[in-house]
């Protein structure tokens, strides 16, 4: 017997499609700067905790792997906080692309089913103005109504 699988609006810019409820989001939004000289970007992500690690575990697992993956990976700071009563840990941290230097402020936030992920981007050394803008943009998240649910 056909297991029944209603469909469940799946929101973005430009709108909403109808997907299977258990179809799980792993898209990737990216948006650039204006100004393409300076090859800043702003990327929300998702994952979900794998079963059997914590908030911490995974965040951890998610900065050990960056160190490994990202060539010359320097961690410049890692603060725990909360935004709009979840928990967050916001990282800041450098590494070498074959493009040149790279410098990235993300933060992970833990939602009830799942984590997101904002990064900004700036290719060399990111301004203290750059820096600043980008966290303004995460720490402006507001979730669905539904998403507490």
């Amino acid at each position: 017997m056909a297991q029944d699988n209603p469909l469940v609006p799946f929101h973005f810019n430009a709108g909403f499609v109808m997907m299977p409820r258990d179809w799980q989001d792993v898209s990737i939004l990216v948006l650039n700067s204006p100004d393409d000289k300076n090859g800043s970007s702003f990327t929300l992500s998702r994952d979900t905790l794998p079963w059997g690690l914590d908030f911490a575990q995974f965040t951890q697992r998610e900065i050990t792997s960056l160190s490994q993956q990202l060539k010359n990976y320097q961690m410049v700071s890692q603060e725990s906080g909360q935004l709009n009563g979840w928990e967050t840990v916001t990282l800041e941290f450098s590494w070498s692309s074959p493009q040149g230097p790279i410098h990235q402020v993300m933060m992970l936030l833990n939602l009830s089913e799942q984590v997101l992920i904002f990064t900004g981007t700036c290719n060399g050394d990111m301004t203290p103005v750059q820096r600043e803008k980008m966290l303004a943009m995460m720490t402006s998240f507001q979730p669905r109504i539904d998403a507490r649910e």
